[in-house]
């Protein structure tokens, strides 16, 4: 592997480093209200349903901006590693990041449509909420949500690894 040095003088535009850190501490709070939700009856759940919707919507918000600025504002070169392999999975994980926030959104709009949920809401009525089991785009919802927390995860050891391979503070440019 070449040694690489990157230019972290380059930074991402103050929207995008705001966006970026919001959203993924949405996306800390949204995955463990989910999953805690998902062990309650609807009854329980309906107050946090509503918590959550409101979450996912400001997600969903955020990652159209962020969308927006990714091909209108200036932004870094990506970062190289010296492993051409490294580099293409750094962009991939980016990348996917962007889809399964819009396609988690769509799956929980479908939730909310399909399963019930804003029925429910509405009436106020939590019977009016059909079992898990009987919702399709629920289990795609939880499903990418789960694949989100991986990719989330491998993007931390990619910055750690980028970190204790080149000796580079890669989060300079995102801070």
């Amino acid at each position: 592997m070449e040694k690489i040095q990157n230019d972290l003088s380059q930074k991402f535009s103050k929207g995008t480093i705001i966006i970026h850190w919001l959203t993924a501490l949405l996306i800390l709070a949204l995955f463990p209200l989910g999953v805690y939700m998902d062990g309650l009856n609807p009854a329980e759940k309906m107050g946090l349903i509503k918590v959550h919707v409101l979450l996912g919507i400001i997600v969903l918000i955020l990652t159209i901006v962020r969308s927006w600025l990714f091909f209108n504002a200036p932004r870094p070169a990506d970062l190289k590693t010296g492993s051409k392999f490294n580099d293409k999975l750094a962009v991939v994980i980016h990348n996917a990041f962007y889809f399964l926030l819009f396609f988690i959104a769509l799956s929980g709009i479908g939730t909310m449509l399909l399963g019930g949920y804003g029925e429910a809401l509405n009436n106020g009525d939590p019977t009016l909420i059909k079992p898990a089991g009987e919702i399709p785009p629920l289990k795609a919802h939880n499903g990418m949500a789960i694949i989100m927390m991986i990719l989330l995860v491998l993007h931390v050891i990619g910055v750690i690894k980028h970190y204790v391979l080149t000796k580079e503070n890669t989060l300079k440019r995102i801070f």
